[in-house]
């Protein structure tokens, strides 16, 4: 028998409907999805890329700072 309790009723159906469901059924293993780094790692290198050319353009205007792009 189960007694209303305020607060425990959402808990209390949870475990008898889990329990009532299949009590002998093999459970299948639950693994957690690895977390989408890609976007991190992407941001990363187009920073450590971003960085790198700046450098470049530094060094490039004190060998010949007339030269210039458009």
């Amino acid at each position: 028998m189960t007694y209303f309790m305020p607060g425990n009723t959402a808990v209390e159906a949870t475990r008898n409907l889990a329990q009532s469901a299949l009590p002998n059924a093999p459970q299948q293993p639950y693994d957690e999805p690895t977390p989408r780094r890609t976007f991190a790692v992407r941001s990363r290198i187009s920073a450590v890329l971003r960085t790198a050319a700046e450098r470049e353009l530094r060094l490039a205007n004190r060998i010949d700072p007339a030269c210039t792009a458009n």
